[in-house]
């Protein structure tokens, strides 16, 4: 709607985008109560996605940890490992002057012994952290009990959004 003013002035006019319908008896038409129910169904979904983003940024944010403490280890144990392993082997060898090549068998199966534990501990760390999006499945089922039970009940009685 366009109205000008005296000084010829586009002026601002606020019209209602929906005109309110008043209904003809007490209890509320079926297209508004649907109208009400696919709003409040599209209201979960975008509550339910920004949940599911939350949780797979937490998910994603534990698995960076896990992964940066493994790579931070593996590199410093890696450089110590090798200076005490020769170490170790030329002190065996000491010991055992005419079996160098034992020597440095003996100190490398024990590399791979504490080399292993540390690889199980690693694997453990990350099997903490769950690809499944919990908190979503449980407020997920809950949604769709709300939202069934709105279409089969009485809506006024059933607030589909309780948060």
């Amino acid at each position: 709607m366009n109205v000008v003013r005296e000084n010829g002035q586009p002026a601002e006019v606020d019209v209602p985008r929906q005109l309110h319908k008043p209904e003809l008896s007490g209890s509320p038409s079926v297209t508004s109560m649907v109208e009400g129910i696919l709003e409040d169904g599209l209201k979960l979904v975008r509550q339910e996605i920004a949940l599911a983003e939350h949780e797979v940024a937490q998910a994603w944010e534990r698995g960076k940890t896990a992964v940066g403490v493994l790579a931070g280890a593996l590199v410093i144990l890696s450089a110590g490992g090798v200076l005490l392993s020769i170490m170790l082997a030329k002190l065996l060898y000491e010991l055992m002057p005419n079996h160098e090549w034992a020597c440095y068998g003996i100190v490398g199966a024990l590399g791979a012994l504490i080399g292993s534990v540390l690889i199980y501990y690693g694997l453990q760390r990350i099997d903490d952290v769950h690809m499944s999006l919990p908190k979503t499945a449980e407020t997920l089922n809950e949604d769709v009990q709300a939202v069934s039970d709105a279409v089969t009940g009485d809506r006024s009685s059933t607030p589909l959004l309780k948060r």
